[in-house]
């Protein structure tokens, strides 16, 4: 989407943690939005933002992982299939980070982040450094404890496994590429899947159901491929794409009476 926004990239982990610290100690807003796939902004916002694109420092050991929180899903994923180690080939296409994909416990084609992490190392409100266990970050879909607690991740680590046949990694991935290819609209510059399915039900399909596929304002349009994705047609703005959120949410109640609920951040 077209726009302005502050950005700020820390140079390092030790960078990011003093941002983060200065902010809280100063009692200064800020917004951590990892590699900003997934983001939409609203044009004025004062507040700055975080990317951590910088934070890019990976290392395998064995079956672990350890990975700063902004190292790309996708550099992660080529490496293990290289290494033929397997558990992230559903995160193929994904453009996100680490840290945002566990935040939100990205998933795709049956498999989801959090069934890799073994631990994250976090700062809290208080500008302290400690580590959590997976079991601890009460993790569901789409869901963790960082969208209940002011606290950031700082790295992780990944718990992986060997698979039996090398190829067997890339294969599975390519497969899951190849679907993605014919069912999502790749080509097209959009956030991802905007809504979380509903319980025993698919976003996409209710959105289709309502007759929005193909819903244009301005330059967002829903996707005549996958209805829940808005794509950018060409000079899109962030009033465009609440225009076409607002009528697709609406719609949907009213002839479902089901609440789609976001699954991007929507920073307004």
């Amino acid at each position: 989407m077209n726009g302005k926004a502050k950005v700020i990239k820390p140079l390092d982990l030790s960078h990011f943690e003093d941002l983060l610290i200065y902010f809280l100690e100063n009692k200064k807003d800020f917004k951590i939005i990892g590699g900003g796939s997934n983001t939409v902004v609203k044009d004025g916002i004062k507040i700055p933002f975080i990317l951590t694109s910088n934070l890019n420092k990976y290392k395998f050991d064995g079956e672990y992982v350890i990975a700063e929180s902004g190292v790309k899903l996708s550099i992660l994923l080529s490496e293990t299939i290289k290494r033929g180690i397997s558990g992230l080939e559903f995160s193929i296409g994904i453009p996100g980070t680490i840290g945002g994909a566990i935040f939100m416990n990205t998933g795709a084609f049956d498999g989801e982040i959090s069934k890799c992490v073994e631990s994250v190392e976090i700062i809290n409100e208080e500008g302290k450094t400690f580590e959590m266990k997976a079991e601890d970050l009460k993790f569901s879909y789409r869901h963790s404890l960082f969208h209940e607690k002011r606290m950031w991740i700082k790295k992780c680590v990944l718990k992986l496994q060997f698979a039996k046949n090398k190829e067997d990694v890339l294969q599975k991935s390519l497969k899951n590429w190849s679907r993605k290819r014919s069912t999502q609209p790749i080509t097209f510059p959009s956030v991802g899947c905007v809504f979380k399915n509903p319980p025993n039900e698919y976003a996409a399909r209710l959105i289709d159901n309502a007759n929005l596929k193909g819903y244009r304002v301005g330059g967002v349009e829903v996707s005549k491929l996958h209805a829940g994705f808005f794509i950018n047609v060409g000079n899109a703005t962030f009033e465009d794409f609440k225009a076409v959120y607002e009528e697709v949410v609406k719609r949907v109640r009213e002839k479902f009476g089901v609440e789609l609920e976001s699954e991007i951040t929507i920073v307004s």
